[in-house]
């Protein structure tokens, strides 16, 4: 469905349904194909926040990632992706910072800034991309 990219619009209901699955496989691919959907899986943003807190950390990692592809039309994540800059995994830290940055809301710029002091470089270049992607906006 991920591949088919916006015109799979219809398929969101059934894959919000999908990230609540008992397999975590299910739930990564599920939030990869409503990020390959991009800004028309807009309704899935409630459903990928919850998935930003899941056991699994590809899972999380994966919504992240998906809220970023949506964009600015994920904006309502924003407080739950700046919570998920301290995330216990540094990929998960690092695709929070992606998303923060695509969905460029300046309201993130004091948590990507915080992220500038993360420990992983991957997340400081991640925060620091992010930040000048909210500048130019």
């Amino acid at each position: 469905l991920g591949r088919i990219g916006s015109a799979a619009e219809k398929a969101v209901p059934a894959l919000i349904k999908a990230l609540k699955d008992k397999d975590e496989n299910v739930r990564f691919n599920a939030a990869r194909a409503l990020g390959m959907i991009g800004p028309k899986a807009e309704k899935a943003v409630p459903a990928l926040i919850q998935a930003l807190k899941d056991k699994d950390k590809n899972v999380r990692i994966r919504a992240a990632s998906a809220l970023g592809d949506i964009g600015p039309k994920a904006v309502k994540a924003v407080p739950a992706l700046t919570e998920a800059l301290k995330d216990k995994d540094e990929w998960v830290r690092r695709y929070a910072a992606y998303a923060l940055g695509q969905i460029g809301s300046k309201a993130a710029v004091p948590a990507l800034i915080e992220a500038l002091k993360d420990k992983d470089w991957n997340v400081r270049e991640a925060a620091e991309a992010a930040l000048k992607k909210i500048q130019q906006k």
